[in-house]
Formats: C-alpha cells, structure tokens, sequence
C-alpha cells in the first residue's frame, strides 16, 4: 500500500479547511511552494488546494511495502481488462474487475485499492460519474486514478486536465501504461 499521511489543507476558492492523506510525492509538492488539485464539495467542483502549515517530508526512503498492490480495472471492453489484468499480475498485483461504475462504486465502497484504472465510456455510469461519486465519497484521491479514453474532445480533455487524475489514451501504449502505474503505485509525481 501506498504510505500516506495525514496534512491539514485549505481551498483557494472558498478557504474551507479539510484533511486529506498524502503521499510523499504530494507533500514534497506543498513543501516546495506548489498547490494540489482536489474536489471541493463547497464549491462543488475542483479546486486547489494549499497547506495550512508548514509540510515537512522525511529523507528517508520507504522500503517496499508488504504484499501485493490492490487494483481495481473499470472497463466494459473485455479484451481491455484481460490486457491489463496480464501486465497487472506480472508484476504480482491483485487485480479486481467491474464492468461499469456501478459495480466499481460497490468494490470501492468495500475494498481497500492503491490504483482504479478506468475507461471513460461505459454502459450504466461513465467514468466522470464515477469521478464525481468517488470524490464525494473519498474512496481514492484523484492521484490514485488512472483514467484511459479513446475519445480526445474538448470536454473530455477538460474533465481529464480538472480532474487532477493521470489519464492515458487509447490505443495503450502499454510501456507508457506500465511505467505511467508504476510510478503512480510508487507514489512518485508524474510530468
């Protein structure tokens, strides 16, 4: 699992405070100056955020944590998810599926994930929706999603760019997808 810890922080558009639990590489952002971009439920969309106090990061680097990295895979394509699934459990991840955000909001509400991976576009609940119901939940933070699409409109790359989520397009690349997780399971920024 991810090592997070817990830092108090302040929205820039309404001042509201809120704890959230960050990763090293989030705190390490807020030490130097930087922002983070999080849901606000005042003001009902993304927002970034500020620490309220001084962030302090340790030096010391975290050993590899115990046990395999739960992901959850939200896809309707079933060759999609047996794609992922084999690069996912190469590298000994536990892999859970949904088919749609319903199912995903279900696993969600009752595991315990270091990364969802999910489409876009799916039957019953879309990705977005998905987005907004994770978020007013806090079953993940944005950082440990990670959104695929095909689709490269406007308002598409809108939600993807405000969403504060890592996104990847279709068709994967899948050495671009492989240290795009990675990196993110790490808990190390991404460009």
């Amino acid at each position: 699992m991810i090592e997070t810890s817990e830092v108090l922080l302040r929205c820039c558009g309404c001042r509201s405070e809120k704890k959230f639990n960050l990763t090293r590489a989030q705190k390490r952002q807020l030490a130097e100056g930087g922002r983070l971009q999080f849901h606000c439920s005042y003001c009902s969309c993304p927002q970034h955020w500020e620490s309220v106090g001084v962030v302090e990061i340790t030096t010391q680097k975290v050993g590899k944590a115990m046990g395999p990295k739960q992901i959850l895979v939200v896809d309707d394509d079933e060759l999609t998810v047996k794609l992922l699934r084999k690069v996912l459990e190469a590298w000994d991840a536990r892999v859970e599926e949904a088919q749609n955000g319903k199912e995903a909001l279900a696993k969600l509400a009752s595991g315990n994930f270091d990364l969802m991976v999910c489409d876009l576009r799916m039957p019953e609940m879309t990705g977005q929706e998905l987005f907004q119901h994770i978020q007013d939940n806090g079953y993940l933070p944005p950082q440990r999603i990670l959104f695929l699409t095909g689709e490269k409109s406007t308002a598409v790359k809108q939600f993807l760019d405000n969403s504060g989520c890592y996104y990847l397009y279709k068709p994967l690349q899948f050495l671009d997808f492989s240290g795009q997780v990675q990196a993110l399971l790490s808990g190390e920024a991404l460009p």
